[in-house]
């Protein structure tokens, strides 16, 4: 088969996939700086949630006999309700959570490190008013004594330079 007639194929089943909303867009190195700016402030209480599961989940395996080796679900007994876990084992998912937490305190700690590496940027102050304080354009602006244009076209030159500290994969991935 002619390499024009395979690359037609796969740009139809593309095209196809998109419209049946089967294909996600990849992902947007600004859009995940935004999400994670958004995020930032409570990311700890998160880690703190999960870090207190994981000691509640290691505390209750103490008095749980470990299932056998074939075994494809595990039952968690707390006051006579039953908890199960489906396809996983207790350990498993201490595991899981483990990771999650340490994933998200490596993510904050690299949004800390990024922020601190743009902090003597003349625009800086507009991340802290608007992805923190939820302030708007507007409101920036007009405490800045600017216009909302200058706030806009900053804001995104900033977060444009945050991706690459924050996201360097995805953003070599998007060149």
């Amino acid at each position: 088969m002619k390499e024009e007639v395979k690359d037609e194929i796969v740009k139809k089943v593309l095209e196809e996939l998109k419209s049946r909303k089967l294909l996600k867009n990849p992902k947007s190195s600004y859009k995940s700086t935004e999400k994670i700016l958004y995020s930032l402030k409570v990311l700890p209480d998160a880690i703190k949630l999960i870090d207190e599961e994981i000691e509640k989940l290691e505390e209750e395996a103490k008095g749980i006999p470990k299932a056998p080796a074939k075994s494809n679900t595990l039952v968690l007994n707390e006051r006579n309700a039953t908890y199960i876990y489906g396809d996983e084992t207790l350990e498993t998912r201490i595991c899981e959570l483990k990771q999650i937490s340490i994933k998200a305190q490596s993510q904050v700690r690299l949004v800390k490190r990024a922020l601190m590496k743009i902090a003597d940027n003349k625009w800086y102050k507009i991340i802290p008013m608007y992805y923190f304080k939820e302030m708007t354009i507007e409101e920036i602006a007009e405490k800045l004594d600017c216009s909302v244009g200058t706030i806009s076209m900053n804001k995104k030159e900033i977060i444009n330079k945050l991706k690459v500290y924050i996201f360097p994969d995805t953003f070599m991935n998007e060149l």
